[in-house]
C-alpha cells in the first residue's frame, strides 16, 4: 500500500508479533490505530499469476475507519511529516521492520501504550494481513498486470 500522505490516528505499538501467512510465519510489527487515511492510495496484491491493483482517483484520500483496526506490518517507510499533529521538518526518513525498530518507539511508546498522531509522506507499507476497519476509496480503479 502507497500513498503520498499517510496519517495514522490514535496508533498504538504493539510490539513484534508472529503472524501465520500463505507463505508461513513471518515476524511483523503489530499497530492499532482508531483511523487511517491515504492520500493518493495504490495498492497490489499478488493472485495467482497476477498482481491485482486497487487505486483511489488522484488527490483523493482513502480513509480506513472503524472499530479494533490492527495492521500487521512488514515494513512501514516514509518521511516523518508531523508527530501528534505538529509539523516535522521533512528531514527523518524512517523505515521499520521487525528488525530495526528504533528504540524510542519500543522502549518507549511501545511499553506505556501511547496513542499517537502520527503523519508520513512518500509512505509505503508491506502489510502481511489486516483487520477491522472499513476502507472507503474514491474514485476506485482496479486492473490486474502480469507477474
Amino acid at each position: 500500500m502507497k500513498g503520498s500522505r499517510l496519517a495514522l490516528h490514535d496508533l498504538v505499538f504493539g510490539g513484534v508479533v508472529t503472524v501465520d501467512t500463505a507463505a508461513g510465519p513471518k515476524r511483523v510489527l503489530k499497530f492499532t490505530a482508531a483511523a487511517v487515511t491515504i492520500r493518493d492510495l495504490k495498492m497490489a496484491v499478488p493472485v495467482g499469476p497476477q498482481i491485482q491493483h486497487i487505486d483511489g482517483a488522484p488527490g483523493s484520500t482513502s480513509t480506513l475507519r472503524g472499530d479494533d483496526i490492527t495492521m500487521y506490518v512488514e515494513s512501514l517507510t516514509g518521511i516523518l511529516s508531523s508527530i501528534e499533529n505538529l509539523p516535522a521538518p521533512p528531514v527523518l526518513r524512517l523505515h521499520l521492520t521487525p528488525d530495526s525498530i528504533p528504540e524510542w518507539l519500543y522502549d518507549t511508546v511501545g511499553k506505556l501504550d501511547l496513542k499517537l498522531q502520527l503523519g508520513l509522506d512518500d509512505a509505503d507499507i508491506d502489510q502481511a494481513g489486516q483487520t477491522g476497519g472499513r476502507l472507503d476509496i474514491p474514485g476506485i480503479h482496479g486492473y490486474g498486470t502480469p507477474r
